[in-house]
């Protein structure tokens, strides 16, 4: 008789599927960190107070939440789409302030008239 029994050193497709869902937060959480980075080093908010860059912990939060294990596609899915708009958001978020700020200022200069 000629059975062989399942190895147990072989993973199983589930454990694999799960094991290369690790790349895709990894690669978010890095790219979202050089992105703000990047975002940040080219405006003028490091001349501006600290509470300026508070608003890069939602684009971390929204990195953070693809961490989470997905069990279905349309989990998966909006898992990506989360962590590319987390991303996304940490890249422009200086620029959109330093935007704001600047549209802030024109108008407080505007209402007192000098």
């Amino acid at each position: 008789m000629n059975t062989t029994a399942p190895s147990a050193t072989s993973p199983s497709p589930a454990d694999t599927r799960q094991q290369q869902w690790l790349l895709v937060p990894a690669l978010f959480s890095v790219l979202a960190v050089v992105a703000g980075g990047f975002g940040y080093a080219t405006s003028y908010l490091p001349e501006a107070p600290f509470w300026l860059s508070l608003p890069y912990l939602i684009a971390l939060g929204l990195v953070a939440a693809t961490w989470r294990r997905p069990w279905t596609a349309e989990q998966r899915t909006n898992r990506i789409v989360t962590g590319i708009f987390g991303c996304t958001l940490a890249l422009l978020y200086a620029q959109v302030a330093q935007v704001v700020l600047g549209f802030v200022a024109i108008a407080f200069w505007l209402v007192q008239g000098d």
